[in-house]
C-alpha cells in the first residue's frame, strides 16, 4: 500500500508541476500576452484560497479553530483575537481570486461547460468569506476591471446565498455542455462529478439558510438531494485539492495549513488540539487520535513530529481543573488568556502558595546535545514527554502534502443526516450518520500521508498495559458501534450529528466554526463562557518541580496547596463567543458607504445589538429554530 501511495503522490506531483510551471511562467511576465490563458486562471482560482500559508495560519489555525474550540492556539487570548488576523482571508479572495473569476465569467462562452466549472468554484471560494464575515460583496465582486465597479456593495447574506444557488444550478447545467477544463485539480474535467459537487454544495447552502428560512432551505435541499445527477456519496467522488512542494512554502502549491504547521511561514505556529475536543475523543476511545495529534519536534524547519517509541497512551486524559497534575502523553490547550492556557502547576520550595511560580507545559521538543528534550532540559525518553502540549500532527493531517478537502463524502453524509433530522427531507437519519462516521475514518487512510507515524504511535501504545494487543480496525468498529448506539437513544440527535461533523473537520477551522455558529452545537461548546468557571483557575503547588522528579524516576510529589491565577479576562467580547470576523480596517475608508450600510444593517437584524461587532449574529447564525439542547456529553462515561 505504501508503494502505491508513493507512486500516486509522484504522479500527482508531476502533473501539478507540469501545470504550475506554465502558470508561474505566465505570472512572471503578465504582459507577455494580451490575455491570460483561461485554463491557468481556472486552476489558480481552485488553488489560491488554500495554498497561502500566511493566510491559512491566521484564518484556520489562529482564528476559526479556537473560535469553534475544536483546536487551540496560543496567539488567542480567550475570545479576543488580534485585529491583524482578520484581513487575510478577505484580501486573499477579493484582491486576487475574484479578479480572475470575474475575468473568466466575462470571457468564457455563455452556458459553456468551462463557465459551469468556474461558477461552481466561485461558490466554493466565496463560501469561505461569507462564512466568516456575514454580508459580503458577491454580485458585484471582482468587477473593477470588467465592469468598472470599484466600490462593490455588500449583499445581505441571504441575498448572497440565493445568488450562490443560482450559480450552482447554472454551473450544474452548464458542465454538461461540451468540453470542460481538464486542467482541473478536483476532477480532471469529469463533468458528472462536477454535477455531484454542485448538488452537494446546494445542500450545504440550504443548511446555511435553515435557521433563518427553513422553508426555503427545504426547497433547495430537496431539489439537490433528489436531482438526477446525484451528490457526493463515496470517498472516490470527494472533491479534493492535491498539493505539491513546488516553489517551497511561498510557492502557492503546498497545503497552506501544512506549510504553517511545519514552521515554514513565520516560525512556530503554536497550533494544538484543544482540551475540549481532545478529552471528548479520549473518553470515547477515538482511534483517530493517532492521526490528529502528537508531540511537535521544533529542532529545525520544516519541523516534524516525534514518533513515540514507548509508554504512549493517547487515551489517558489529563487532570481536571483544580486537581493534582497528571503526567499524560497528550495534553490539550485550554481556551483562556496566556497564563490560564498554559500554566499547569506552580513551584515554591517553602510551599508559599502566594509566591509560587507558575510553570507552563512545553510548547514543543527539540534536539539538545543529541537528545530530544523539552525546555532544553528534560529528555523525552526520561518522561519529559509527559509535560508537553499536544500539537496538530504535521506528519499526517496537517502536512504540506495533505489534500485540502473541498467537499468530502463524510461531510455530505452528515449534512444529509442533519437535513433529515430537521425535516428538510425524509430518510433514515441513522444510516447517513453511520456512513458519515465511516467515511470520516476512512478518508485518513485513503488520502493522507503519515501512515509511518500512525504505525509507530500504535506500536508505542502497545508497550503500555492498556494498549497490549491494540487493533486499529477493531477500535474503529467499537467506536462506531458505540456512537451509533448513543445516537439511537439521544435526547437531541442533532447534537450527535454536529459533534461527529465537528470532529471530522478538525483542521478546517472555517468549517468547524460555521458548524457551531449556525447550530450552537456541539452543546458543550457554549455561546457564552461561564464567568465563575473561566475567570480564574486553580493550579496545584509543589515544593519540588514534578518534571525533576518524573525524569529522575521518582514519583509525583505531594500537592501543598492551590494557587489561583487569572484564566480568562472578559476581553472585548465579555465572555461571548465570536459570531464572525470584523471587516478589514481598510474597508472603512476605501468603501465607506457600502461598509457602513452593511454594518448597520446587520446590527439592526441582530435586534440592535450594540456589542462588539464580532459578537453580532450573522443571518445564518443560530436563532433557536432547531434545538441546541444536550444530546452529547463532553466526557462520555
Amino acid at each position: 500500500m505504501k508503494a502505491n501511495q508513493l507512486f500516486l503522490g509522484a504522479v500527482l506531483a508531476a502533473s501539478m508541476f507540469s501545470c504550475t510551471n506554465k502558470f508561474e511562467e505566465m505570472n512572471s511576465d503578465p504582459w507577455a500576452s494580451d490575455e491570460m490563458n483561461p485554463k491557468y486562471q481556472f486552476t489558480h482560482i481552485q488553488n489560491k484560497p488554500y495554498t497561502d500559508g500566511g493566510e491559512s495560519w491566521r484564518t484556520q489555525i489562529i482564528m476559526t479553530g479556537p473560535m469553534s474550540q475544536a483546536t487551540g492556539n496560543l496567539y488567542a487570548a480567550g475570545e479576543a483575537f488580534s485585529t491583524s488576523y482578520k484581513d487575510w482571508a478577505w484580501n486573499n479572495i477579493y484582491k486576487d481570486v475574484m479578479k480572475n473569476v470575474a475575468d473568466l465569467e466575462a470571457n468564457l462562452p455563455a452556458t459553456s461547460a468551462q463557465l459551469g466549472q468556474v461558477k461552481i468554484t466561485k461558490v466554493i471560494d466565496m463560501l469561505k468569506v461569507l462564512s466568516l464575515y456575514g454580508d459580503i460583496p458577491y454580485t458585484e465582486a471582482g468587477k473593477g476591471y470588467v465592469e468598472q465597479i470599484l466600490y462593490p456593495k455588500y449583499d445581505p447574506q441571504q441575498v448572497a446565498l440565493e445568488a450562490m444557488v443560482t450559480d450552482l444550478k447554472e454551473g450544474r447545467d452548464f458542465v454538461a455542455n461540451g468540453e470542460t477544463f481538464t486542467d482541473d485539480f478536483y476532477y480532471r474535467g469529469d463533468a458528472s462529478k462536477w454535477q455531484k459537487l454542485a448538488n452537494s454544495l446546494l445542500m450545504k447552502v440550504a443548511l446555511y439558510m435553515s435557521e433563518s428560512d427553513a422553508g426555503r432551505a427545504k426547497e433547495i435541499f430537496s431539489e439537490a438531494f433528489t436531482h438526477s445527477a446525484g451528490y457526493i456519496s463515496s470517498l472516490d467522488e470527494s472533491a479534493k485539492l492535491e498539493h505539491s512542494l513546488n516553489g517551497g512554502p511561498w510557492g502557492q502549491h503546498m497545503n497552506g495549513v501544512g506549510a504553517c504547521m511545519t514552521s515554514q511561514v513565520g516560525g512556530f505556529a503554536y497550533g494544538y488540539i484543544s482540551e475540549t475536543s481532545l478529552k471528548s475523543m479520549q473518553s470515547r476511545k477515538d482511534p483517530r487520535l493517532f492521526w490528529v495529534t502528537g508531540m511537535h519536534d521544533y529542532s529545525s524547519s520544516p519541523s516534524k513530529m516525534v514518533i513515540p517509541s514507548e509508554d504512549f497512551d493517547p487515551f489517558e486524559m489529563a487532570e481536571e481543573w483544580g486537581t493534582p497534575y497528571k503526567p499524560v502523553s497528550l495534553r490539550g490547550t485550554r481556551m483562556g488568556d496566556q497564563d490560564g492556557q498554559t500554566a499547569v502547576f506552580a513551584v515554591e520550595a517553602d510551599g508559599d502558595i502566594n509566591n509560587a511560580s507558575p510553570v507552563n507545559a512545553a510548547y514543543f521538543a527539540r534536539m539538545n546535545n543529541g537528545d530530544l528534550k523539552i525546555n532544553d532540559k528534560y529528555r523525552l525518553e526520561d518522561g519529559g514527554d509527559k509535560f508537553i502540549f499536544a500539537s496538530l500532527n504535521n506528519m499526517t493531517l496537517f502536512n504540506p502534502l495533505s489534500p485540502t478537502m473541498i467537499m468530502g463524502s463524510d461531510e455530505v453524509n452528515f449534512m444529509i443526516a442533519e437535513a433529515i433530522e430537521k425535516n428538510l427531507i425524509s430518510g433514515n437519519t441513522q444510516q447517513f450518520f453511520e456512513a458519515g462516521i465511516r467515511d470520516a475514518f476512512d478518508k485518513y487512510n485513503r488520502f493522507y500521508p503519515g501512515s509511518d507515524y500512525v504505525e509507530g504511535a500504535i506500536d508505542a501504545y502497545e508497550t503500555t498495559e492498556d494498549g497490549q494487543g491494540f487493533d486499529y480496525n477493531a477500535a474503529k468498529e467499537n467506536y462506531i458501534a458505540s456512537e451509533v448506539m448513543a445516537f439511537a437513544s439521544s435526547a437531541n440527535k442533532l447534537d450527535n450529528i454536529i459533534y461527529q461533523a465537528w470532529i471530522s473537520q478538525i483542521g478546517h477551522g472555517i468549517n468547524t466554526f460555521t458548524l457551531w455558529n449556525r447550530t450552537h452545537l456541539p452543546s458543550f461548546v457554549t455561546p457564552e463562557l461561564d464567568r465563575n468557571q473561566y475567570e480564574t483557575l486553580d493550579i496545584p503547588v509543589y515544593k519540588v518541580d514534578p518534571r525533576d522528579e518524573i525524569t529522575a524516576g521518582r514519583p509525583m510529589p505531594e500537592v501543598v496547596g492551590y494557587k489561583t491565577i487569572p484564566f480568562h479576562s472578559p476581553g472585548t467580547t465579555s465572555y461571548v463567543r465570536s459570531r464572525r470576523f470584523d471587516y478589514p480596517n481598510n474597508e472603512m475608508s476605501s468603501n465607506a458607504t457600502n461598509y457602513n450600510e452593511a454594518v448597520e444593517r446587520q446590527r439592526a437584524e441582530a435586534n440592535g445589538n450594540t456589542n462588539q461587532f464580532n459578537t453580532v449574529d450573522q443571518w445564518l447564525s443560530y436563532k433557536g429554530t432547531f434545538p441546541n439542547s444536550k444530546g452529547v456529553e463532553l466526557i462520555k462515561e
